[in-house]
């Protein structure tokens, strides 16, 4: 007997007639009700929407490149010494021969908080109620600092956590802080990201190319030729 599955079709979406735009809840807009303003906006949006796709799927095919073309230098460097290395993790630099272009591949754990932070928190709290007069102003600012919470994700920061871990302190429910807090932090898989630097000169600091989209300083526009009148 043959398996088989069914899928959903997707709702088709409905074309747009001539001199009409769809509004938030799908109803068609005659364009000559819409003011110049809003059209105007609505071309706007759609075209820097188009290009940012195109940046967005250049971008993807550039780390796709970066993960196999690093990982093939790597293998086939590996092979000389009769090593067999599959996979594109492990941190590494590539350089040019000139030492004026470099590229960096690096690989980190991408770590998560479990529900013991709760734990930690608590104890954590109950040790400074009684112990404010101790713990001074220094303290209580690195315990505040671990436990703050990012006000976009509502993340706790990892660094600041080992930060914590870091201070000893003699109080039972210090130590059973730091222990859930280190039971807090589990693996989840790995990232693998790309930096790219150049420089003019071997004797200059690296400057990166950064692909952070709020790192990247606008392109200045070219000037525009002069024209010259016979």
């Amino acid at each position: 007997m043959t398996d088989l599955t069914l899928t959903a079709a997707a709702p088709a979406i409905p074309a747009i007639p001539a001199g009409y735009l769809a509004d938030a809840h799908d109803r068609l807009v005659p364009l000559a009700n819409i003011p110049d303003a809003e059209l105007l906006r609505n071309e706007l949006v759609h075209g820097l929407l188009g290009m940012v796709r195109t940046t967005h799927a250049d971008l993807a095919a550039l780390k796709a490149q970066l993960l196999t073309r690093v990982a093939e230098h790597v293998a086939l460097v590996a092979s000389d010494y009769d090593v067999d290395i599959t996979g594109s993790n492990g941190n590494c630099a590539l350089v040019s021969y000139n030492g004026r272009a470099k590229i960096e591949r690096v690989s980190a754990d991408r770590v998560v908080v479990g529900e013991q932070i709760h734990a930690a928190e608590a104890l954590v709290r109950d040790y400074l109620a009684d112990a404010t007069r101790e713990a001074g102003p220094a303290l209580i600012a690195i315990v505040d600092r671990a436990f703050r919470r990012n006000t976009k994700t509502g993340q706790l920061n990892v660094a600041r956590l080992l930060d914590f871990v870091a201070v000893k302190i003699d109080d039972p429910r210090w130590r059973n802080a730091q222990q859930a807090i280190r039971d807090s932090l589990q693996a989840q898989g790995s990232v693998t990201y790309f930096r790219a630097y150049e420089r003019d000169d071997i004797t200059q600091p690296w400057r990166q190319l950064p692909l952070d989209f709020s790192a990247i300083a606008p392109a200045v526009p070219a000037p525009a030729p002069e024209t010259t009148h016979g």
